[in-house]
């Protein structure tokens, strides 16, 4: 059986929770911890769609498929 619902909702969530980057360097002097990285390059002079950014996480449609009912 195949069972649709809505995931849980996660709020605003960071880079690193919502597309599972890797963080920066916690010591050493490193202030890069948990930022999305670079934007892009100079010349469009804009951010590409698809970047990975923070935002909204969760309660979207999700189907679970190939269940078996006990």
């Amino acid at each position: 059986v195949d069972v649709t619902g809505i995931s849980k909702g996660k709020g605003f969530q960071g880079a690193i929770k919502r597309h599972g980057q890797s963080r920066g360097p916690m010591a050493h002097g490193s202030r890069y911890h948990r930022r999305p990285g670079s934007m892009g390059p100079v010349a469009p002079n804009r951010v590409f769609k698809g970047k990975l950014l923070p935002g909204r996480m969760g309660g979207e449609q999700v189907t679970v498929q190939n269940l078996e009912i006990v």
